[in-house]
């Protein structure tokens, strides 16, 4: 068994992007054939799912203590003012006999929405023998809560069913909107690093994964 701890070091934006879309949660998806050769996912988002969960870039909200945009560059300040806790994943026990590819998702999240209510909502469409295995003193977390669906079926799942994926990252009902969405394919062994580009929501983006297996 595999653990794969990911690291965000770069996240570069459009120099034009306007700040309505500057509240930014990364989707990380890892995908890997197992043992069998089943295609199977592992997915989180940055730094969480809740209402403070996102790296705020807005120029408006320079003064707030979240505030975590460079003070010149158009991209996230991960040295200076990002803490590793809030751009680092780690995927543990997979079983992996070849790593496919990384897709990278980037979303501004609407904080108008109301956070709690749009998980809330997500989460009561779950089995109810799959919430009897999520802690509720834990936020959720898209790993916490694949982990119930596999407890509760007794058996590994590939991935997440897609809708439930759209309602719990809020894209379903445009809490989260899409701005930027890109994918590489991975070869064997993992690489240190791989950096990400490509265009998106008025302009091109940048993003630089570090990656570690053990």
């Amino acid at each position: 068994m595999a653990t794969v701890d990911i690291v965000v070091t770069d996240l570069t934006f459009p120099l034009k992007l306007e700040d309505k879309y500057c509240k930014f949660r990364p989707l990380i998806s890892l995908k890997y054939k197992d043992s069998t050769g089943k295609p199977m996912f592992a997915r989180e988002a940055l730094p969480g799912l809740g209402n403070r969960d996102y790296w705020e870039c807005e120029k408006d909200n320079k003064k707030k203590d979240n505030w975590v945009r460079h003070d010149t560059l158009p991209k996230v300040d991960m040295e200076g003012k990002l803490d590793i806790s809030k751009r680092e994943i780690v995927f543990s026990d997979l079983d992996v006999k070849s790593f496919e590819r990384v897709e990278v998702e980037l979303f501004d999240i609407d904080i108008k929405t109301g956070w709690e209510k749009v998980v809330q909502i997500a989460l009561n469409s779950l089995p109810e023998d799959v919430m009897k295995n999520l802690n509720p003193a834990l936020p959720p977390t898209l790993t916490l809560i694949k982990g119930a669906v596999e407890k509760a079926t007794g058996k590994k799942v590939d991935d997440l069913e897609q809708g439930f994926l759209n309602k719990i990252i809020g894209k379903a009902d445009g809490a989260a909107r899409s701005i930027w969405v890109r994918s590489k394919e991975l070869t064997n062994p993992l690489p240190e690093t791989i950096t990400i580009t490509g265009p998106g929501k008025q302009g091109d983006y940048s993003m630089t994964l570090k990656m570690e297996v053990s």
